[in-house]
């Protein structure tokens, strides 16, 4: 498990530390994107005050689940707990999906495709890991935000791959994302139930 972990981190990382510099240095060789390129730091500049509002209803049944568990009402608790992780899940996938339609409707040629694609992965998960990386700086536990940013970006760099060179369509495309978000959540939640347990 170590491994296959360490041989997905890798490419991930690689992705996330150089994929939108180079995606930005191809589009404006490109030259025809200087709209999207407009749009991607527009986005990067407000779209995590954006996502913190979608985020609410989220947090907040978090937060309740967190009250209850507190309380040692913890089935119910991790319940909630769930539910606002789903609901996190939902507002993701839906910043990620605007994301890439809208790289995908401005696409100006086929053989552009895989640079758009590179573009739309850093201006959709780059407001992600920036929430990710403050809520680190305010301490506590992160493991939760770890291991879901981790799944994100698996799911993400998948879509990336799979639009560009498989053809696939956005749907299903977006079904991959899902599901690996959803493993996320359950491996989050099988870890908390033998926490519990224990």
């Amino acid at each position: 498990m170590d491994k296959l972990i360490l041989a997905v981190s890798v490419p991930l990382m690689l992705m996330n530390g150089f994929g939108g510099i180079a995606a930005f240095i191809w589009l404006v060789i490109l030259g025809d994107y200087w709209f999207l390129i407009g749009a991607g730091f527009i986005a990067l500049l407000f779209s995590s005050f954006g996502l913190g509002l979608i985020m609410l209803p989220s947090t907040a049944i978090q937060f309740a689940g967190i009250k209850l568990i507190e309380k040692k009402q913890n089935v119910i608790g991790y319940i909630f707990m769930y539910l606002g992780n789903l609901l996190l899940l939902a507002a993701f996938s839906v910043w990620i999906l605007y994301v890439y339609n809208f790289g995908l409707a401005n696409v100006q040629r086929e053989a552009h495709l895989f640079p758009v694609m590179l573009w739309c992965y850093g201006v959709a998960t780059g407001p992600i890991f920036w929430m990710a990386s403050k809520e680190r700086q305010s301490g506590g536990r992160t493991e939760g935000t770890d291991v879901m940013s981790f799944f994100i970006s698996i799911g993400c760099f998948a879509m990336t791959f799979l639009i560009s060179f498989f053809d696939t369509s956005l749907f299903n495309a977006m079904l991959v994302f899902i599901i690996c978000v959803f493993l996320s959540i359950n491996l989050l939640f099988y870890e908390a139930y033998k926490e519990l347990k224990g």
